[in-house]
């Protein structure tokens, strides 16, 4: 067997072996690439915040329902306004493959109303603006 057949043997079984794992490296990156559901849930809550601000430019009020506020829904997510009034507004994301978990946030202060709270670590929103989750599974 000549010599200069091993390196090109080699190079034959090494593309081999990539184009048959081309499929699975394909699919890894896809689920690599896909966002957690909580980087879901806080980015429906940052749209939400951007759409409030808009409803109370114009309207000197936040919004109590997301229908008014028009900001198209993403797949699995449901978000709520928990209260909302002149000076401020909370809300609640979550995604139905974690039940029990959610995302919350919170713009404002409303009178009697403390910060919002989780639903499974019950931990309370604490920075105006910036969502805080469960840990997710």
């Amino acid at each position: 067997m000549p010599a200069s057949w091993i390196p090109r043997c080699s190079l034959l079984v090494a593309l081999a072996w990539l184009g048959s794992s081309a499929p699975a490296v394909a699919q890894a990156k896809a689920v690599a690439l896909r966002p957690t559901h909580a980087a879901q849930l806080k980015g429906a809550l940052r749209s939400v915040a951007a759409a409030q601000a808009r409803h109370h430019a114009a309207k000197k009020a936040y919004a109590t329902s997301v229908a008014v506020l028009r900001v198209p829904p993403a797949p699995g997510v449901r978000v709520e306004i928990l209260a909302a009034g002149r000076s401020g507004w909370q809300a609640r994301a979550q995604h139905q493959e974690q039940p029990g978990r959610s995302c919350v946030i919170f713009v404002g202060r409303l009178d009697g109303n403390e910060a919002p709270r989780t639903d499974g670590d019950r931990e309370m929103a604490g920075e105006e603006g910036v969502p805080l989750c469960d840990r997710m599974r």
